[in-house]
């Protein structure tokens, strides 16, 4: 008797809480920021020439920039360290115009591209002086 009375008590509570007219929601949250995505495109010794498999990169990158929205795109150019740090630094802008220039042509606006050079410092193989690296030849692509 008295177990059916507490299992009595219990439902009608549980009856009196879905009855009540104050509705509980949860706290609204923004929802997250998507992560930077990116890409690397690399170059021959000297060059500033877009490969084949560059475009193919540059094009993926520009797909993605088109999915996000109010996206930015950062290009950075770099450099083995052959050569001076002045003609390396060139070198490595040159190499970001380059990249710029193809994403414009894949239908990504410049306004949203910003381009930087780093020339032979930031490597991604580390190197003594005069060495042909052929990894740190490269631009990297970051859409925010």
């Amino acid at each position: 008797m008295l177990r059916k009375l507490f299992v009595l008590i219990v439902a009608a509570s549980a009856l009196g809480a879905c009855e009540s007219s104050q509705a509980v929601t949860p706290p609204m949250t923004p929802a997250p920021a998507m992560a930077p995505v990116s890409y690397m495109t690399f170059f021959e010794f000297a060059s500033v020439t877009l490969s084949d498999q560059s475009l193919n990169t540059i094009a993926q990158a520009a797909q993605v920039y088109k999915t996000k929205q109010n996206g930015k795109i950062t290009v950075t150019g770099y450099a083995d360290t052959v050569g001076s740090a002045a003609a390396n630094m060139q070198l490595s802008q040159r190499r970001a115009d380059a990249v710029k220039a193809g994403l414009v042509k894949a239908g990504v606006p410049a306004a949203a591209i910003t381009t930087n050079a780093s020339g032979d410092t930031g490597t991604l193989v580390a190197t003594g002086p005069q060495t042909n690296e052929p990894r740190n030849r490269r631009v990297v692509i970051v859409i925010n």
